[in-house]
C-alpha cells in the first residue's frame, strides 16, 4: 500500500511539473526587452519585369519608387545571387551544373573586369567594400568602384555607382573599359527590377551598393527535371494551379494584368503584395504539391528545395541587417518568395516585418498613384 501511495505521489508531482513547464523558446519574444528598436524590413514582391508586356515603361514605377524613397532603407537587397555564390557555383560546376544558366552575363562582365584590373573576385570585393565604406565622392572614385564591383561579380552594385554619376560622367576610364561602360549603361537602362527598382532605390537614397540574397546552391536538393515533369503530368489540375488558372485567381482581375498601361503597374504591385495573393500563390504552387498523392515524394522534394532557398534569403537579410541595428532594409524579390521569406524573418529576434501592402497604400507627400 505504501509503495502504491508513493507511486501516486510521484505521478501527481510529475503531472504538476508538466503543467508548469516553461514555455518553449521564442526569439521574437525577446523584442520587448531590446535596448534598441527592432530592424524594420520590407519585402517587396514583384513580377519579374523583364517579362512584362512590351508596352511596359519603367517610368510607370514612379509611384512605387517614391514610396520606397519615403521608407529610406539603409540597405537594399535583391533576388540576384551574390557574386561570391556565383563564383562558387562556377568553381563547383561539376556538382551544381553550369552557373551560366543563372548568371551568364554577370560572369562574362566579371571575367572581363577581372582581366582589366588584374584582380580576382575576392580581392575586388575587399577593395570595393573598403572604398564604399569611405563614401566615394569624385566621379573617378565612383567609376573605379563600379569597376571593382563588376570584377566581384556584383554588376548591380556597379550599376548603383553608374546611376549616381552625372550623365556626362558615365564614360570609360578609372578602371572602366569602354565595353564595361556600355554594359553598365545597358543594365542601368533595363526594365528588370534589379535595376529599375532595387538599384534605382539604392542610388536615389544615397546608398553605395545592393546585396544579392538569391540562392541556387540548394538546387542539388531539387528533384530531377524529368521526374518532376512526369509527376506533374500525372497530377490532374497541377498545371492549372501553377498557372493560376483557378476560380480563386480568376476572381482577381489584377492577377491577369500584363502591365500594358500605366495604371496597371500600381494595381499589379498592390496585388502581388497583398496577403490574399501570398496565401493563394503559396497554396497553388507549393502546398498543393505536398497534398498531392501523385506528386508524392517528388513534390515533397520540390517544396523542401523551395523552402531552403527562401530560408537562405532570410539568412542573407539577417546578415546584412546586422550592420544596421534599428535601421531599415528593403528586399526586392519575386512575389512567390515573399510570403515564405516574411514568415522566416518573423521568427528572428531583431526583425520587424513591415507591411509592403501598407507601404504601397500609403500616400507620402509628393507620391501619386
Amino acid at each position: 500500500m505504501r509503495r502504491a501511495l508513493l507511486v501516486l505521489v510521484l505521478l501527481d508531482a510529475a503531472a504538476g511539473a508538466a503543467g508548469h513547464q516553461d514555455p518553449p523558446f521564442s526569439a521574437p519574444a525577446l523584442r520587448g526587452s531590446m535596448a534598441l528598436p527592432p530592424t524594420r524590413v520590407i519585402v517587396l514582391g514583384v513580377w519579374h519585369l523583364n517579362g512584362a508586356d512590351p508596352a511596359f515603361r519603367t517610368e510607370w514605377l514612379a509611384p512605387v519608387l517614391c514610396r520606397l524613397r519615403a521608407f529610406r532603407p539603409d540597405a537594399v537587397l535583391t533576388e540576384a545571387m551574390p557574386g561570391e555564390q556565383l563564383e562558387m557555383l562556377d568553381a563547383f560546376k561539376a556538382r551544381h551544373g553550369d552557373a551560366g544558366q543563372y548568371g551568364g552575363p554577370t560572369l562574362r562582365i566579371a571575367r572581363e573586369a577581372q582581366g582589366a584590373l588584374r584582380l580576382g573576385p575576392a580581392e575586388a570585393l575587399v577593395q570595393a567594400d573598403a572604398l564604399a565604406a569611405a563614401h566615394p565622392r569624385t566621379p573617378a572614385e565612383r567609376r573605379w568602384l563600379a569597376a571593382l564591383f563588376a570584377a566581384a561579380a556584383e554588376p548591380f552594385s556597379a550599376v548603383v555607382q553608374w546611376m549616381r554619376l552625372a550623365a556626362g560622367e558615365r564614360v570609360g576610364g578609372n578602371g572602366v573599359s569602354e565595353a564595361l561602360a556600355k554594359d553598365l549603361g545597358r543594365l542601368a537602362a533595363g526594365r528588370g527590377e534589379l535595376a529599375s527598382v532595387a538599384a534605382r532605390t539604392a542610388a536615389d537614397t544615397g546608398l553605395e551598393r545592393v546585396y544579392g540574397a538569391g540562392d541556387h546552391s540548394n538546387d542539388v536538393a531539387r528533384p530531377a527535371d524529368d521526374a518532376f515533369a512526369a509527376a506533374v503530368a500525372a497530377s490532374p489540375g497541377q498545371k492549372a494551379l501553377f498557372n493560376h488558372d483557378t476560380p480563386a485567381f480568376r476572381a482577381h482581375p489584377a492577377d491577369r494584368v500584363r502591365l500594358a498601361t500605366e495604371p496597371e503597374a500600381m494595381q499589379r504591385f498592390r496585388w502581388a503584395n497583398s496577403d490574399r495573393f501570398g496565401r493563394l500563390d503559396a497554396d497553388a504552387q507549393w502546398f498543393s504539391q505536398v497534398r498531392s498523392r501523385t506528386m508524392g515524394r517528388t513534390g515533397r522534394q520540390s517544396v523542401a528545395a523551395w523552402e531552403a532557398q527562401n530560408m537562405h534569403m532570410a539568412t542573407v537579410v539577417r546578415e546584412v541587417t546586422a550592420a544596421i541595428p534599428g535601421g531599415r532594409a528593403l528586399l526586392v524579390v519575386g512575389a512567390a518568395h515573399k510570403p515564405f521569406v516574411e514568415s522566416y524573418l518573423r521568427q528572428l529576434a531583431d526583425v520587424e516585418v513591415v507591411s509592403s501592402a501598407a507601404m504601397l497604400d500609403a500616400r507620402p507627400a509628393g507620391c501619386g498613384g
